[in-house]
């Protein structure tokens, strides 16, 4: 039996002493195979990122507020609701009034026209004379109103295209509901007028009051 030295393992150990210059195999994996893994990884958490930042990752702004829609209830301006008011003349049998008078009315003072509490005038009115879309003005007699010499007055029918020029009328919107405004045919710049004392004339727009005094209110004739 040989004695063996205390410090040394029993048995006999084969093989190179100092560092081992074999090929690194940890758990039976290559060194190449190793370093591909790890590249691996690194790509995949590269990807990662790339699809984070894509969709503005925690830094990306707030999408902007919606606008909030008009509720249905809510009331839109009504256009007409400045209009003025639609004229009201049509054929037919009329009594004429001063804007805000209704208890005076157009009546006949000889042959002239003129304004009056007492004795209003039944007018008939008709397609006009010269234009269909216009009107014009019969007493029951068969008289015409027509302007002569710019004032307002009562004429027989003549067959003449001065006489049917003169006795038609346009109508246009008063300044109130029911209200209409007179515009003579062939001065079309003059308007039918009730003047201070109370007498009709075809007038010229003329100082802050016209539009009113040349306004006049249509009633049935009882």
């Amino acid at each position: 039996m040989t004695d063996q030295d205390p410090l040394r393992p029993s048995g006999t150990v084969y093989g190179r002493g100092g560092l081992d210059v074999r090929t690194d195999e940890r758990a039976g994996l290559p060194k190449a195979m190793i370093i591909g893994v790890g590249a691996g990884a690194v790509a995949v958490l590269g990807l990662g990122y790339a699809a984070w930042s894509s969709t503005g990752g925690a830094d990306s702004e707030p999408a902007a507020a919606a606008t909030a829609p008009t509720p249905a209830g809510t009331p839109q301006p009504d256009p007409a609701a400045s209009s003025p008011a639609k004229a009201q003349l049509a054929a037919g049998s009329w009594l004429l009034s001063p804007l805000g008078d209704p208890d005076t009315y157009l009546t006949v003072n000889g042959d002239n026209a003129k304004m009056s509490p007492a004795d209003p005038a039944t007018l008939t009115v008709q397609a006009g004379l010269a234009d269909d879309n216009c009107f014009s003005f019969r007493l029951e007699d068969g008289r015409y109103l027509r302007h002569y010499d710019y004032r307002l007055r009562f004429d027989a029918a003549e067959d003449a295209d001065l006489f049917r020029a003169d006795a038609t009328f346009c109508q246009e919107a008063g300044t109130g509901a029911g209200t209409v405004r007179l515009r003579s045919k062939n001065y079309p710049e003059y308007l039918l007028h009730r003047r201070d004392d109370d007498s009709l004339y075809i007038d010229k727009p003329e100082g802050s009051g016209f539009t009113a005094e040349s306004s006049f209110m249509v009633q049935a004739a009882s």
